[in-house]
């Protein structure tokens, strides 16, 4: 169980990266661009599953990266389709079928996803004082409720999930969405303890 306090010291360092994030967002789509982060948990990936199926009732896009060696774990951002969709509308200021995200859309949701988690885990690296490398992002369009079952039966090894709600907003468009952090029980704990010396 991790008390208000570790919550309190992920949250600082998320919304830094996220501050990060955010303005390389808004340089890359030349207008401002504006992210919070009003709710952080950590919970055990177990739990996770049940979070999102609680939080979200429709099938969306998943964006996810693997990092590794002082850390290793993975990072999912997701959004529900139509919130990609208002994304990539306040980007390109056209009208999209929100029924197909086309093969640019979908790049452009890959190049969101990595400056988001990049921003964010590179934060805790620099924290940590640690290098992290990064995979290439992948984009997952779910067709199906199943898809993040499935994900975190594939990632036996990761105990912990730090799961942050975020909002976007971009030309009076709000975006919401959620970005998980996953990672060992081990690892995790690295890094709680080595942020709680570092900000004391």
């Amino acid at each position: 169980m991790y008390d208000d306090n570790a919550i309190d010291i992920i949250r600082e360092v998320i919304n830094i990266g996220i501050g990060e994030a955010a303005n390389s967002l808004s340089s890359l789509v030349n207008t401002q661009v504006v992210i919070k982060t009003p709710d952080v948990h950590i919970m055990n990936v177990e739990e996770a599953h049940t979070y999102i199926r609680k939080e979200v009732t429709s099938l969306g896009v998943y964006i996810s990266q693997n990092f590794r060696e002082l850390i290793n774990g993975k990072t999912v951002l997701f959004y529900t389709k139509d919130c990609c969709i208002s994304l990539l509308n306040a980007i390109y200021g056209k009208s999209l079928k929100t029924s197909t995200l086309t093969e640019t859309g979908i790049a452009t949701l890959n190049e969101i996803g990595n400056i988001i988690m990049g921003s964010c885990m590179s934060q805790i690296s620099d924290m940590v004082e640690g290098k992290i490398s990064f995979d290439l992002p992948e984009v997952t369009v779910e067709i199906s409720e199943n898809y993040f079952t499935n994900l975190l039966k594939e990632l036996v090894s990761l105990d912990k999930a730090v799961v942050v709600k975020n909002e976007m907003r971009i030309k009076e468009t709000d975006i919401h969405g959620y970005f998980f952090i996953l990672m060992s029980f081990e690892d995790f704990n690295k890094v709680i303890e080595t942020l709680r010396k570092k900000m004391k």
